[in-house]
């Protein structure tokens, strides 16, 4: 079923509103139209929540969690964007965000160990940006203490990748 011109033009006003932080015209819209909390809407298939959150925005976050129809919530942990990071990884970012991560993962737990394309969980984003409390707070939901150190390590680094090194011309590296 194709989407008519108004949907269309909705999701486009929707994505303008978040991107010039013209939030009561988010909420406004996501009041009208609940399905599109969850509508991707980048070209890098953020949703609408992904983007509040990204914004470091803890009450739009909250308020389109309570907008959000309650047959979706536990569907969140399957939302991804085109990185694999579902909203808990934006939301992991700052520590300002731990409400809005409380809410997250009263709706869905499963969100505290989903990995995105690189292998990190949440809580890796968290340790990455230096964000303390966040970390803190993913941890003792992840139970990490009552967890061997082999098994918590493993939730605290990216997936193993392989690096290839093509060599340089010697004139690149200073040699010639």
């Amino acid at each position: 079923m194709a989407a008519d011109s108004n949907d269309i033009r909705s999701v486009t006003d929707l994505y303008n509103a978040l991107k010039y932080k013209k939030y009561s015209e988010v909420r406004r819209i996501c009041h009208d139209h609940p399905e599109y909390v969850l509508q991707k809407i980048s070209v890098y298939n953020d949703t609408a929540l992904d983007m509040a959150a990204h914004s470091k925005q803890t009450d739009l976050v909250l308020d389109l969690l309570k907008i959000l129809p309650a047959d979706c919530n536990r569907k969140l942990s399957g939302i991804k964007n085109d990185d694999g990071n579902t909203v808990l990884h934006e939301v992991a970012t700052s520590d300002a965000m731990k409400v809005a991560a409380e809410e997250l993962l009263k709706r869905d737990e499963e969100l505290v160990t989903a990995s995105n394309e690189l292998g990190e969980k949440p809580i890796f984003c968290a340790a990455r940006y230096g964000q303390t409390q966040m970390f803190e707070f993913l941890a003792d939901k992840m139970e990490l203490e009552k967890l061997s150190p082999e098994e918590s390590k493993a939730h605290l680094r990216r997936m193993e990748q392989q690096f290839f090194i093509f060599p340089s011309p010697p004139s690149v590296l200073g040699l010639a």
